[in-house]
């Protein structure tokens, strides 16, 4: 009875409905960047849509935003979360239907995936001032980022405790991992001499829970100053490349050197195959020049081609 009394109700307060679905959501346990981003989209989606009042002016509000030009990506990323919303306004009976249900995903190009060469990553690593502790702390970052792929709001908060330096390992730990899955990254032993160095010259009154690459000031660093941070290297660089994209690099090269997509999952901490997918068919073409090289017909085609044992004309 109270689910057919709320869809009686003539006026659709989201922005109360919103509140409720973000403490719900929060009860659930999902991370912290997740919920500000169903905020940030469920709230972007209201302001562009000021005049709904029932289910006929939301879901003719709806179809008007997905008309509206962007990006295949962006487009799929508010499609997802606003479909989720409306989804979960169903279940509780503030709306009979899911208006996004009818709207299909863009398609994608893959070649948006932005990611840089080895070349470029060299030159990027070589802009912080490695004198300083911001410049060896940034320095670190970008080489556990390439040496794991990792998410930057996860690694932005390691611990000290979540780093075993004799093991070459850093601990994900689950609250902090976007998908509420805590993995354990392993580090090559230049990584892990180079965090060894910045730990010398971080801070020992620190407490325990002080993030590993924290601001000088011991506070947790947030995505979009590590952003503005690259951005800064970049320019000096000559180079454009997101903290993301650095993340796209490692997925790109690990699968380069033969690592395969199923272990490439695990350590980007993926719930699916899906991006892992569009990984594999960005790498095709270095994969068909690695399949030229080795494939063993190329080798037999070379095998024909040896210059034969007798010359002719019977001279030895």
């Amino acid at each position: 009875m109270a689910k057919l009394a709320r869809l009686k109700t003539p006026q659709l307060d989201f922005r109360f409905i919103l509140s409720e679905f973000l403490l719900s959501k929060q009860a659930d346990g999902i991370s912290p960047r997740t919920l500000e981003d169903y905020r940030r989209h469920v709230n972007s989606f209201l302001r562009a849509s000021p005049n709904i009042s029932d289910y006929d002016s939301l879901y003719k509000a709806v179809i008007k935003y997905f008309s509206q030009p962007c990006s295949p990506g962006y487009r799929n990323i508010k499609l997802r979360y606003l479909r989720a919303f409306f989804n979960w306004c169903v279940e509780k009976g503030y709306i009979p239907a899911n208006p996004t249900a009818g709207i299909k995903k863009a398609k994608e190009d893959i070649d948006n995936i932005r990611h840089v060469s080895l070349e470029e990553v060299k030159k990027l690593l070589q802009q912080p001032d490695k004198s300083t502790y911001t410049g060896l702390r940034d320095y670190c970052l970008m080489l556990v980022q390439i040496d794991t792929g990792v998410r930057p709001g996860e690694l932005l908060q390691v611990r000290v405790s979540d780093l075993n330096l004799d093991s070459r390992e850093i601990r994900i730990r689950p609250e902090v991992a976007k998908t509420r899955v805590g993995r354990t990254l392993a580090i090559t032993p230049f990584t892990a001499q180079q965090i060894a160095r910045f730990l010398r010259i971080r801070p020992e009154h620190w407490r325990d829970d002080v993030p590993l690459f924290a601001s000088e000031n011991g506070l947790t660093m947030d995505e979009k100053h590590w952003a503005k941070r690259i951005r800064e290297y970049c320019k000096k660089a000559g180079i454009k490349v997101t903290p993301y994209g650095l993340r796209h690099t490692f997925a790109i090269e690990f699968l380069k050197a033969g690592g395969d997509p199923f272990s490439l999952q695990r350590i980007l901490g993926y719930a699916d195959l899906t991006m892992t997918r569009r990984y594999v068919r960005l790498s095709q073409d270095d994969i068909r020049e690695v399949h030229e090289k080795a494939s063993p017909v190329q080798k037999l085609q070379q095998m024909g081609k040896r210059a034969p044992r007798k010359l002719p004309g019977g001279v030895k």
